[in-house]
C-alpha cells in the first residue's frame, strides 16, 4: 500500500473539512433553506465573478438572507441517498456589501445558530461551539496517529477489533463526528479511544452485597466469576487477597478505569468507602481495548465484552447505561432462551443477535449511582472467532482516510477480481445479497416475533464470505430492542415480566418511523451512498432495488412497516444537529422523546421519478402535435436559461400574469429561481411554441417533493403542472390546444398515474379550463399561500374526453421511465 505523509497544517485542514462535510450534511437533513444552484449567473455579477474562479458547476446554496448572508458550498457529488460530498472552500456572501469570503465550520455554525434561533430560541451557543472545536481537535489527533503509524484502516480483510477501531471519520451525518468532551487531556484520549487502539486494564471495586443488584440470564451470579478471576490476577498481592478473604460475600465489580476515577470523586462513593461498603481495588488483569462505541471494551480471550457507563460526552450524550436499558438486554437474553428464540434462530440464521445477558448496578441509601451501571455482553468474537472477516457496517461505508481507498472500494474490487466480472455488476450483486440477508429476515422477525431493533450502521456487523460477499449479519446492543404492542400477548406468554422494567413494548405506530430511520436511512441508504459516492454503482438503480425488495413483502406484511417504508411521502430522520443545539442528552431524555426528528423525503419514491418531466436530458424538441382545426403545430422543449430567461421575465411581468404567478420583479431574482429549479427534483420548466413562436411555459411538478404533496394523500405516481400562456390576444393564445399538449406530455409518461391541479379557489376561469380538460374537483386545500381547489385527472378521464389524444405523435427521443 502506498502511503502519504501529511504535514500538521494539512492534517488540520483535512480534519476541519471532514467535520465541515458532516456538519453540512446534517444541516441539509434537518433544514430546508437550501437548494442546488447550477452554472454561473448573467445578472448577478458579484456571484458570477466568484463562481468563475471555482472549478464546480454545481453548488448548494444555503439561504441565510434573513440574516444578511448566503453560503455557497461546491459539490463533488450530489447523492440520491442523501449524504453529499462537498468540496472546499465554502464561501459566504454578505448581501449588503456583496463581499465573498471563505467560511470555516465555526462560522457556518454561527449562521446556523442565528437562523435557527427563531424556531429554537433555547440554543446553547457556547456549548455548541466548544463541542465542534472538540470534534475537530480530536479528529486531527486521530488523523495524526494514522499519519505517523501508517495504520491501514480500510484493508480488504480485517478481524473484529481491527474493523471496530477503524472508524476514524465517525458518523457521516453528525455535526460532531468525533466529539468526546470529558477526557481531560490528549493522553486520556489516546489511551481510551478505539482509533488509537489504546490498551488498559479494568479497574475493580469490592462492594457490599446489599448495595449491588445484578441479574444474569445465564442463571449464575456473574460477580462470582469476576471474584474468581480477580483472585487469580492478584495472587501475589497478599493485602488484596486478605481483603477479599475478609469480605467473602462482597461483590467484585469491574469498571472502566476512566469511570472508576470519576466515581471515586463522587461524595456518595466516598461515603460508602468511609462506611466500609466499598473498596477501590485498582486496575488488574489482562488488557482491554475500546470498540467503536468507546465505552464497550474487548479482550479476545475474555468470555465477555463490557459496556460500561462513561461520563464522557460522546457526540450528543454522556454515555450512561440507563436502568431500563440494562433490563432490556437482560429481558431479551431471557426471551431468546425460550422456544421463541430457538425458533427465531432456526428460521433466520442470517441474523445473529448478540446478547447482553447480565448487568450490574450499585446503589447507596436507596439511590442508584449510575456510573456503576454496566451491561455485560457475550463475546462471540473470542479466540479463533476473533479473526472472522467481520466488519462494522459504518466502517465498511466510511470514506477514504489520508489517501487510503475506501474499504468498500477495496472489498468490491477484490470480489470483482475473484469473480472476474465488471466492477459495477459485482457491486450491484453484492448489494442484492446484502438486501437478501437483511430485509426479508428483518420483516419476518418483526411480523412473526414482534421484535424491532436499532439496526443502524454502528450496531450492525457484516460477516464477509470467501468471495467478500455478505454472508451473515450480527446485531449487537440489546438496549436497542423494541417489541410491538400488537404481539404483546404472545410475547408475555413466554416472559410475563418482559416489559415491567424495560418499557420495551411500545405501540406499533411509534416503532415504524424509528425502525425506518435505523434500517433504511442509516443502514441501507448508507450502503447505497458508499457505493454511489465511490462510483461503484448508480444510486438510482440501487434505490430501486431497495424499493423492489420491500415491495415483494407488501401483501404479507401485517405490521404496516412495509407500507410505511414504500408508500410514505416522508420518513423521519433524527436531527443530530438540532439535538446537539438543544443540548439534549439522548441517553437521559424521556423514552418517548429522546431526540428531535424531522421529516425526510422518502428516497424510495424515486422509483416513480419521471426524468422526462422533471429532468429532461435534451434541449431538442421533446413533443410535437399538429392541430388541424387551428392549423397550428405546438412543440415542447426544455427551458434553456441562456436562451429563454429574458423572454419569460417579460412574460411574468405582464399584468395578467402578476397576480397568479407572483414571479414579477428583477430579472436577477428570476435567474436565481431558474438556477435552483433546473437541478431540483420537484419541478422543471418547458417552453411551448406555436408554429415556431414561443407562446407558453409549463412547469410540471412532482407532489412527492413539491409542497402541495404535504396537503393531501399524495402518491408517488402523481404529477401536476402549471401553465402560463403569454399572449393576451385571443387569436394567438390557443389556450385549449396548449392545455392538451400539456396533458399529452404528462400522460405520455407511463409512470404517471394521475395529474393533479391546485388552482386558487378564486380562479373561476382556471376551474372551467381544467374541467374541460377532464379534471374533477376533490377538495379545498388550506395552504399557507392560498386556498386551492384540488382536482384530479386520470389518463382514462382525459382520453375519454379526447380520444384523438391516444394517437398523438411523439417526436424526438423520449427515454424510458
Amino acid at each position: 500500500m502506498e502511503t502519504n505523509t501529511y504535514s500538521l497544517t494539512k492534517l488540520q485542514q483535512i480534519s476541519e473539512e471532514i467535520n465541515f462535510n458532516a456538519l453540512l450534511n446534517s444541516y441539509c437533513r434537518e433544514f430546508t433553506n437550501w437548494s442546488r444552484y447550477i452554472g454561473k449567473p448573467k445578472y448577478d455579477e458579484p456571484l458570477a465573478a466568484y463562481l468563475g474562479g471555482t472549478e464546480h458547476d454545481l453548488h448548494i446554496r444555503f439561504d441565510f438572507s434573513g440574516q444578511g448572508f448566503e453560503v455557497f458550498a461546491p459539490l463533488k457529488h450530489y447523492a440520491e441517498s442523501g449524504r453529499h460530498l462537498f468540496d472546499f472552500p465554502v464561501a459566504e456572501r454578505n448581501l449588503q456589501t456583496d463581499e465573498f469570503r471563505p467560511v470555516d465550520p465555526m462560522r457556518f455554525m454561527e449562521l446556523v445558530i442565528m437562523y435557527a434561533h427563531d424556531e429554537f430560541p433555547e440554543i446553547h451557543q457556547d456549548l455548541v461551539r466548544g463541542r465542534l472545536l472538540n470534534s475537530i481537535d480530536n479528529m486531527n489527533l486521530y488523523l495524526d496517529y494514522i499519519n505517523r503509524t501508517g495504520k491501514n484502516v480500510n484493508a480488504v480483510r480485517m478481524n473484529f477489533i481491527e474493523t471496530e477501531q477503524s472508524l476514524v471519520l465517525g458518523h457521516y451525518a453528525h455535526p460532531l463526528p468525533k466529539g468526546r468532551m470529558g477526557f481531560k487531556n490528549e493522553a486520556e484520549l489516546m489511551l481510551y479511544s478505539p482509533e488509537t487502539a489504546g490498551q488498559f486494564q479494568l479497574a475493580y471495586f469490592l462492594i457490599a452485597p446489599g448495595n449491588v443488584n445484578e441479574q444474569n440470564a445465564e442463571g449464575f451470579p456473574v460477580t462470582d466469576v469476576f471474584r474468581e478471576e480477580l483472585t487469580q490476577y492478584v495472587s501475589a498481592d497478599q493485602p488484596l487477597l486478605d481483603l477479599l478473604s475478609r469480605h467473602p460475600g462482597y461483590k467484585v465489580v469491574p469498571m472502566h478505569p476512566w469511570e472508576a476515577k470519576y466515581l471515586l470523586r463522587l461524595p456518595e462513593v466516598g461515603e460508602m468507602e468511609e462506611e466500609g461498603l466499598l473498596y477501590s481495588l485498582g486496575s488488574w488483569g489482562p488488557m482491554y481495548t475500546a470498540t467503536s462505541s468507546v465505552r464497550t471494551v474487548y479482550n479476545r480471550e475474555s468470555d465477555w465484552m463490557f459496556k460500561f457507563s462513561l461520563h464522557v460526552k460522546i457526540t450528543n450524550s454522556e454515555r450512561v447505561n440507563l436502568l431500563r436499558e440494562l433490563h432490556r438486554g437482560y429481558d431479551v437474553s431471557r426471551l431468546l432462551k425460550k422456544e421463541l428464540g430457538v425458533s427465531l434462530k432456526k428460521e433466520y440464521p442470517e441474523i445473529e443477535l448478540i446478547t447482553d445477558p447480565a448487568f450490574i448496578t450499585v446503589s447507596h441509601q436507596g439511590k442508584l449511582i449510575n456510573g456503576f451501571n454496566t451491561s455485560i455482553r457475550h463475546n462471540v468474537f473470542k479466540g479463533e472467532a476473533a479473526d472472522k472477516n467481520v466488519t462494522l457496517l459504518a466502517a465498511l461505508c466510511q470514506d477514504g482516510v489520508l489517501g487510503q481507498e475506501p474499504r468498500i472500494v477495496n472489498v468490491i474490487r477484490a470480489a470483482a477480481e475473484q469473480k472476474n466480472k465488471p466492477l459495477e455488476q459485482v457491486a450491484i450483486n453484492w448489494f442484492k445479497q446484502y438486501l437478501h440477508i437483511c430485509v426479508g429476515p428483518i420483516i419476518g422477525i418483526f411480523n412473526k416475533y414482534g421484535m424491532a431493533f436499532e439496526f443502524h450502521q454502528q450496531n450492525v456487523l457484516v460477516e464477509l464470505d470467501s468471495q467478500n460477499f455478505p454472508a451473515k449479519l450480527y446485531f449487537r446492543d440489546n438496549q436497542g430492542f423494541f417489541f410491538r404492542e400488537g404481539k404483546s400477548e404472545e410475547l408475555l406468554s413466554y416472559l410475563p415480566d418482559l416489559a415491567d422494567q424495560s418499557g420495551a413494548i411500545v405501540p406499533d405506530d411509534y416503532i415504524l418511523p424509528k425502525y425506518t430511520y435505523y434500517l433504511l436511512i442509516n443502514n441501507l441508504m448508507g450502503i447505497v451512498n458508499a457505493l454511489g459516492c465511490n462510483g461503484l454503482a448508480d444510486e438510482r438503480e440501487l434505490i430501486d432495488l431497495v424499493y423492489l425488495e420491500f415491495k415483494q413483502y407488501e401483501d404479507n406484511d401485517t405490521t404496516g412497516l412495509v407500507d410505511y417504508v414504500i408508500n410514505s411521502r416522508s420518513w423521519q430522520v433524527k436531527g443530530n444537529l438540532l439535538t446537539n443545539l438543544h443540548n439534549i442528552d439522548e441517553a437521559s431524555a424521556p423514552i418517548d422523546n429522546p431526540a428531535i426528528y424531522r421529516d425526510y423525503p422518502n428516497p424510495l419514491s424515486r422509483y416513480f421519478f419521471c426524468d422526462n418531466l422533471i429532468k429532461p436530458q435534451t434541449k431538442e424538441i421533446l413533443y410535437s402535435r399538429y392541430f388541424p382545426k387551428e392549423e397550428i403545430t405546438i412543440t415542447l422543449r426544455s427551458f434553456d436559461i441562456d436562451r429563454d430567461l429574458e423572454m419569460v421575465h417579460d412574460w411574468f411581468n405582464q399584468e395578467h400574469a402578476k397576480p397568479i404567478w407572483k414571479m414579477d420583479g428583477p430579472i436577477r431574482e428570476l435567474e436565481l429561481f431558474y438556477r435552483t429549479l433546473i437541478p431540483s427534483d420537484h419541478s422543471h420548466s418547458f417552453i411551448g411554441e406555436v408554429n415556431g413562436v414561443p407562446t407558453f411555459t409549463m412547469e410540471p411538478y412532482w407532489p412527492m417533493r413539491e409542497s402541495v404533496g404535504a396537503y393531501y394523500d399524495a402518491l408517488p405516481t402523481d404529477y401536476g403542472s402549471h401553465l402560463l400562456i403569454a399572449p393576451t390576444d385571443k387569436d394567438k393564445k390557443f389556450s385549449f390546444p396548449c392545455g392538451q399538449v400539456l396533458m399529452d406530455w404528462v400522460f405520455l409518461q407511463p409512470v404517471v398515474g394521475k395529474c393533479i391541479g391546485e388552482a386558487a379557489v378564486e380562479s373561476r376561469a382556471m376551474h372551467i379550463f381544467t374541467t374541460r380538460l377532464g379534471f374533477k374537483y376533490q377538495q379545498v386545500l388550506k395552504m399557507p399561500h392560498k386556498d386551492a381547489n384540488l382536482t384530479f385527472c386520470y389518463r382514462d378521464w382525459y382520453w375519454e374526453k379526447f380520444p384523438e389524444s391516444k394517437e398523438v405523435n411523439l417526436t424526438g427521443q423520449m427515454e424510458d421511465v
